[in-house]
């Protein structure tokens, strides 16, 4: 039981990370606020502690799929993960400077790879799907 706790724990923290650091980016491209980059590299350091978490979380307590091993989608959220990092490492490296026409495509990758990573995480929960 404690195992599948963790889990749960650790996706309520990840779920609570995306959501912010979309909201962050939604509001960085309406506005260019100067303290948004802020709240983007807290979001990028948030979610390296989650990638470093993962590691050592239990993957076979996590549902399988026919095809799929569980570890296989955990695999598939840490790449996405991954990604999301660099993309918002790439946001902080670019500077609040940037202008604005420059910004927008990084942070629709942003938007992007968070997205990704959301929907991997949904996809590492669902039910096994089992054939009739």
């Amino acid at each position: 039981m404690q195992r599948s706790l963790s889990w749960v724990e650790w996706f309520d923290r990840l779920n609570r990370v995306l959501e912010a650091a979309r909201a962050d980016v939604r509001a960085l491209a309406r506005s260019g606020s100067p303290g948004l980059p802020a709240s983007i590299e807290l979001c990028r350091r948030q979610l390296i502690a989650l990638i470093h978490d993962l590691r050592f979380l239990d993957r076979g307590v996590l549902p399988e799929r026919p095809g799929f091993g569980s570890t296989d989608r955990a695999d598939d959220l840490q790449r996405a993960l991954d990604t999301a990092v660099f993309q918002l490492a790439s946001m902080a490296n670019a500077g609040a400077a940037t202008p604005a026409a420059a910004r927008e495509p990084l942070l629709v990758a942003i938007d992007r790879a968070l997205g990704e990573s959301a929907y991997q995480a949904a996809e590492l929960l669902s039910p096994s799907k089992r054939r009739a």
